[in-house]
């Protein structure tokens, strides 16, 4: 009877789901079947946010280009009529004068090299933005497949309470109430019912909303729909406080990001410093001049500014600031990445040790319990009290069970983000998604 009870109660739960979909214009036989890798990769390939970061790259990469390239030499030339006359002013000759003259500048010596590496900090800046953003997209993706994954679970939960109650229900209403006791039972089933159906529309929202996010972050519709084979594995793998602050202090990525900031202020202040430096203009130029005889000149041409009253102050004051204030948020950086990794951790090990508080099949024997309890009632074994009582305590462990795995899920990426992607980190999120694939 148990497992003909279980199927009728899979049976609804298919129903259910169809029903669902149905209610959101969604064929669910046409929904793909997606693992937490293919997700990733679907999202790192079509993610229009992260291409924004790839064009910022590219675009950084261009101004590097620029910076290299010499400047253009430049061509004048002059022309007028030239008139030669005597003392007395008398005409002696009357013709023209022409000139021309080429002139390539060249900066002052340090100029092009403090230009360079402004612009190459500037690609590192860049690169490191897209790495962060590719990062947080990866486990912005990993979350919401589990927060899918506890959605659907938790209503799946819900609804096999529910359908219980409802056979119970119909069954109570067929039997003739002997008193006013079973009439309260079976008032007091009917409003649990109610609340469970509150229970399962919410579990159902938040599925739906995770899904609505998945679809955006991975480029498709919002409204197709999405089959998540991944499950919710609880993680229990031990953190070494130390050091993982001493990897987010040397691979976090945002800190990467200010101490390429300061680097580059520093050379931006060299460069204010450098830029009251003269550059000079050299180049050969020609003329001729005719007032009856002809005149040829050849010769080169050089210029240069006089630095005499403008040193460039204004902006040589505005980079040590800049400078000053890198270093200040470079410092507050620091202290922010290891204060956060002490409390990610710190979270992290108390949703830990909830879980290990919980045994694996916790879930199952209450289920098992709530189904046993559905019988005994029905018998006259148990009262209405215990009954509900079961059935809550079922629904409640499923829930708080998920809750507890997301936030060791949680504060794991918010770990993995903090410590720029750290190996140790990493390979364990990664061995638990080969885990869940291959289950």
């Amino acid at each position: 009877m148990l497992h003909q009870g279980r199927k009728t109660v899979l049976c609804a739960i298919v129903l259910l789901t169809m029903t669902i979909y149905d209610g959101y214009g969604i064929d669910a036989s046409t929904s793909e079947r997606w693992i937490v890798e293919s997700l990733v990769a679907e999202a790192v390939a079509q993610n229009a946010e992260l291409k924004l970061y790839e064009a910022e790259v590219m675009a950084a990469k261009g101004q590097r280009t620029q910076a290299g390239l010499w400047k253009n030499p430049e061509l004048s030339g002059e022309y007028g009529s030239r008139r030669i006359t005597d003392g007395e002013g008398g005409l002696q000759g009357d013709g023209f004068t022409r000139s021309v003259t080429v002139t390539q500048t060249f900066e002052f010596p340090g100029k092009g090299s403090l230009r360079k590496a402004i612009a190459n900090k500037d690609i590192e800046i860049a690169e490191l933005g897209l790495k962060q953003f590719r990062l947080a997209l990866t486990a912005r993706v990993q979350m919401l497949v589990y927060r899918y994954q506890a959605a659907s679970l938790n209503a799946v939960a819900a609804e096999e309470i529910s359908e219980r109650s409802r056979a119970l229900i119909e069954l109570l209403k067929k039997r003739s109430l002997a008193g006013v006791v079973q009439l309260l039972e079976l008032r007091v089933i009917e409003g649990s019912l109610v609340e469970l159906h509150q229970s399962t529309k919410e579990y159902i929202q938040q599925r739906e909303e995770t899904r609505l996010e998945l679809n955006t972050l991975i480029g498709r519709p919002s409204n197709q729909p999405l089959t998540i084979q991944s499950k919710l594995i609880p993680l229990t793998h031990k953190l070494d406080v130390n050091q993982l602050i001493l990897a987010g202090l040397s691979q976090n990525l945002q800190l990467k990001g200010r101490i390429a900031e300061l680097e580059k202020t520093v050379r931006q202040v060299s460069a204010a410093k450098l830029e009251a430096a003269p550059d000079f203009s050299v180049g050969p130029f020609f003329s001729q001049d005719k007032a009856g005889d002809m005149e040829e000149n050849f010769g080169g041409t050089l210029s240069m500014t006089l630095p005499l009253w403008n040193w460039n102050q204004g902006n040589v004051a505005t980079a040590k600031a800049r400078r000053d204030q890198a270093d200040a948020l470079l410092l507050d950086a620091r202290r922010k990445v290891e204060s956060e990794i002490a409390r990610r951790c710190r979270a992290y090990e108390l949703s830990r040790k909830q879980l290990n508080e919980m045994s694996d099949d916790i879930v199952d024997k209450l289920r098992d319990a709530s189904d046993l309890a559905d019988r005994q009632y029905r018998t006259g074994a148990v009262g209405v009290q215990l009954f509900l009582e079961v059935q809550r305590e079922f629904l409640n462990t499923q829930k708080i069970r998920n809750e507890a795995a997301l936030d060791v899920w949680s504060n794991w990426f918010d770990l993995v983000l903090l410590t720029g992607g750290e190996s140790s980190v990493t390979s364990v999120s990664s061995s638990a998604i080969q885990t869940e694939g291959k289950k």
